[in-house]
């Protein structure tokens, strides 16, 4: 059984508790707060909320300084909520959130096999894909590790055009693998649209070798 905190004594050094919020009357802006661990409520007015991180409401969680004032009485100052740990995603969640990019590479190669296979490309058309792929994800790693480090950044004109020369499937890769290059939405639209020219040159391209 969890041993009650002894309230403060006016002599004492001020102590960080954790209380719920109850009774709060917002007319009057104030309330009092339970502490979890035991002891006597402490008195919370609305100034004693912290301005930079101000949060009122009726049954949250708060940390909390208590201290005792001349009579004896309990109150709260600096009270900031208690934040709640973010809701842990299941992995099945993650990869499906991340499909639909990561869809793109085998729709490739199962359409680059069946041309392969129906005109006469050369299958070094693979080998140069996959050379491509892989000095593309060293790019993004190389830049992943800059950026952390606030050291020489590789321009995104190269990534693109290391994408466009068949190192798309890399970057996708890549991308998901260090979280790197998905946000800016300017380098997200060129980086698609890189793709779905290197497709459809590939495309153009058997169709003029299987003629």
């Amino acid at each position: 059984m969890t041993k009650p905190a002894e309230p403060p004594s006016r002599n004492s050094q001020p102590i960080r508790l954790e209380g719920r919020l109850v009774r709060w009357n917002g007319d009057r802006g104030f309330g009092f707060l339970i502490p979890v661990a035991g002891g006597p409520d402490a008195f919370a007015h609305i100034h004693a909320f912290a301005k930079d991180d101000r949060h009122i409401e009726e049954g949250h969680l708060y940390t909390y300084t208590a201290t005792t004032d001349e009579k004896g009485r309990v109150r709260a100052s600096d009270i900031r909520p208690v934040r709640p740990d973010p809701p842990k995603v299941p992995l099945w969640k993650k990869i499906a959130g991340r499909g639909p990019r990561l869809m793109v590479i085998p729709a490739f190669l199962f359409i680059a096999t069946a041309v392969a296979l129906s005109t006469q490309i050369s299958p070094l058309w693979f080998a140069v894909y996959g050379i491509a792929s892989v000095v593309t994800f060293i790019g993004y790693a190389l830049d992943k590790r800059a950026a952390e480090q606030n050291e020489w950044r590789i321009s995104e004109t190269i990534l693109l055009m290391l994408g466009l020369a068949g190192g798309w499937p890399g970057a996708i890769i890549a991308q998901e693998l260090f979280r790197h290059k998905t946000k800016k939405l300017s380098f997200r639209t060129l980086f698609w649209m890189s793709v779905a020219i290197n497709i459809a040159g590939f495309v153009q391209i058997a169709a003029f070798t299987g003629a």
